[in-house]
This record gives C-alpha cells, sequence and structure tokens, in this order.
C-alpha cells in the first residue's frame, strides 16, 4: 500500500523511457513521489510535573537513552505537485518506539529532595503528517531554491508506566505551522540538496517548538521525461511541547533523527 503510488509512477517512466529517447520539451506541471526507508533514534527528554501516587512521589524524568527503546524503523511518504515555479507537497513520517528502561522519580513528603530510580515500560506512537506549500525563487533546469510555509499534524500516544510512581499517558493531536526553506541541484546526474523547516508558535495555550533539517544526496538513474533517482541522506526532527495528561503535564522535547535511503519519481 505504501509503494502503490511510486510504483505507479515508476512504471510510466519506464513506458516514457522505451517510447521516446529524444529530448522533451519541459511541462510546467510536474509530480513527484518519494518513498524511503528510515532508522531512527530518540534523543530528548520526557517528563511528568505534579504527578502525584499515593503522596509519596512526584515528578518522573527520563531520556530516550534510559527508556531503553531502540530504534525506530519504518518508511517515510512524500508526494508534491508543482505549477511552473509554485508547488504543494505533502510528508508522511510515522515512528513508534518501546522498551522497558528506567526513570528517575522526585520523592515528597518525607522524601522530598530525593530521587528514585525505577523501572519502567514505554510504548510511543509518533504520526507526523506535513503539507506545505511554496515558491521556487530560483528554478533552472539543474537548480531550485525555494521557500514556502505549512501546516504539520502530530498525533501523540504515549505510555510509560514505572514500577513505582505515577504511569505517564497521553494520547491525542498537536497541530502546528513551520516555515520552510529547500535547495536541490544536479551536477551530471549526481544530486544534493536540504530542506529546512521550522518555527516556534502556542495553540490552545501550548508551546510547540518544531525544526526539521534533512540533507539528501541521489544518483539519476532515468533523465527523460519521467526521472528516477536514487536517494539518501540523513533527517533530524525536533520537537518539544508541553501536553495536558489525565495526571498533570507532560513536558517534551525530544529528538528523532536517523539515515534514509530510498527512491524519488519525477514526472
Amino acid at each position: 500500500m505504501k509503494r502503490t503510488f511510486v510504483l505507479t509512477i515508476l512504471t510510466a517512466c519506464g513506458l516514457n523511457a522505451a517510447a521516446d529517447e529524444e529530448t522533451v520539451k519541459p511541462s510546467d506541471w510536474h509530480v513527484t513521489a518519494n518513498i524511503v526507508y528510515s532508522s531512527r533514534s530518540l534523543d530528548g527528554t520526557i517528563a511528568s510535573k505534579n504527578a502525584l501516587n499515593n503522596g509519596v512521589y512526584g515528578d518522573m524524568f527520563t531520556t530516550g537513552d534510559a527508556m531503553g527503546v531502540g530504534d525506530s524503523q519504518s518508511a517515510m511518504l512524500a508526494m508534491g505537485v508543482q505549477y511552473k515555479r509554485f508547488g504543494i507537497g505533502l510528508n508522511y513520517m510515522p515512528t513508534s518506539f518501546e522498551g522497558t528502561g528506567t526513570a528517575l522519580v522526585a520523592g515528597t513528603g518525607a522524601n522530598a529532595g530525593f530521587f528514585f530510580q525505577t523501572p519502567l515500560e514505554t510504548d510511543i506512537e509518533v504520526d507526523m503528517l506535513l503539507g506545505s506549500l511554496y515558491y521556487n525563487l530560483i528554478q533552472t533546469p539543474n537548480t531550485v531554491f525555494g521557500l514556502g510555509a505549512g501546516l504539520g499534524q502530530t498525533s501523540v500516544d504515549i505510555s510509560i508506566v514505572p514500577e513505582v510512581g505515577t504511569p505517564l499517558a497521553y494520547k491525542g493531536h498537536l497541530p502546528f505551522g513551520f516555515l520552510r526553506m529547500q535547495f536541490r541541484s544536479l551536477y551530471q546526474r549526481f544530486i544534493y540538496g536540504f530542506a529546512l523547516n521550522g518555527l516556534s508558535m502556542d495553540v490552545d495555550g501550548v508551546n510547540i517548538v518544531y525544526s526539521d533539517y534533512k540533507v539528501d544526496l541521489g544518483y539519476r538513474l532515468v533523465d527523460k521525461r519521467c526521472k528516477v533517482d536514487l536517494v539518501g541522506g540523513y533527517r533530524l526532527v525536533n520537537f518539544a511541547a508541553d501536553m495536558k495528561g489525565p495526571d498533570g503535564e507532560i513536558a517534551t522535547d525530544v529528538s528523532l533523527e536517523g539515515p534514509f535511503v530510498g527512491i524519488t519519481a519525477i514526472y
């Protein structure tokens, strides 16, 4: 299912490349589809505030390393449509982590001032969907540089259950906006480029800080009316937000990062 829209364009590429060996005049319309496989690690901190368990333990604090969740491995999907210098794009990144690790829990009452280490079970699912509108300030046959803006939504499902203290849970959607910068260049058949997204804003009383950095390298396998690129690179997504849970406030400041490799088709 995830590869259907890319396979459709790749099939069209193969038919066009076989049928037309001559140079074709560029069209004003372009469609891009991309699927890559990525391995992402979880960094940063997650803490619960004002969460009490029988009046004995308060705040809980853990990190990506301490949770012992390993890496998340899944596909990332992207699709775009461009008319002359204007374009729109969609990007989908599903991520999930689970594992057994440790957390620090603050004592209260007679135990105030002390921190206790406790085992915990972690299950985190984060699905990020980004939609953007951009305009290419520079657009030549081999180089593009554009600016834009977009809207994103992150679906978050967090369940962190410590052996001692109050479980930390949150399930909801966090909408946000962002600004975008993108650059891509082709030298002979070699491709290089980057894309930057980011913004800090308040949504329904929740402060969200989002930044997204992606570096691409690639090689053009097919350079006809339909183009096919082998691509790889590295992506770093930073996301910080304070979310209201059933037992208190959950403060997150995390990074999802890792390499990717895949195929891009442009028609």
